[in-house]
């Protein structure tokens, strides 16, 4: 799907969120942290779900950093495709559209994987999400200031 029909369908523009970036970016940092930690032990269908969870959360993030709301998991990748261009290589598009037909199918119809998947395509992966860590942590290259009402406001560069 196209991002303009994203605009139109499935992605609502909302008020720039610099609180939910930032608070997806260290989920996102957690789960592929955990995930790190149970690969030899887990079950690979397990896996890529966390894997998948985590890129959507960094793609989410830059999204909240650009004041867009996804309703579609497609149009993550779109946004990708329309904001970064030059990120991601055809190839990890497609893979990353793969990855999203491939959580859904586990999830909602309790796909089973081969055992070798990860080791097959865990460079890929780690190379998606080593991208989108850095894209989405520079995007949110931020600073802290603190008001006198004990708050704070994040300030951001895009």
């Amino acid at each position: 799907m196209r991002w303009e029909e994203c605009l139109e369908y499935k992605v609502k523009k909302v008020k720039e969120n610099p609180e939910l970036a930032k608070a997806l970016l260290q989920l996102a940092r957690r789960r592929v942290e955990s995930v790190t930690k149970r690969r030899k032990d887990e079950y690979p269908q397990l896996l890529i779900e966390s894997y998948y969870e985590a890129i959507k959360e960094l793609i989410s993030a830059l999204l909240a950093i650009h004041g867009y709301k996804s309703y579609s998991h497609e149009c993550l990748v779109s946004f990708m495709e329309e904001y970064y261009p030059t990120m991601l290589d055809e190839f990890q598009i497609k893979f990353l559209h793969d990855m999203r037909k491939l959580r859904s199918d586990i999830q909602y119809r309790g796909r089973d994987i081969a055992d070798d998947y990860l080791e097959r395509n865990s460079s890929v992966i780690d190379k998606i999400i080593e991208i989108l860590l850095n894209l989405t942590e520079k995007k949110f290259d931020y600073s802290l200031t603190y008001l006198s009402t004990d708050t704070f406001t994040l300030k951001f560069y895009i």
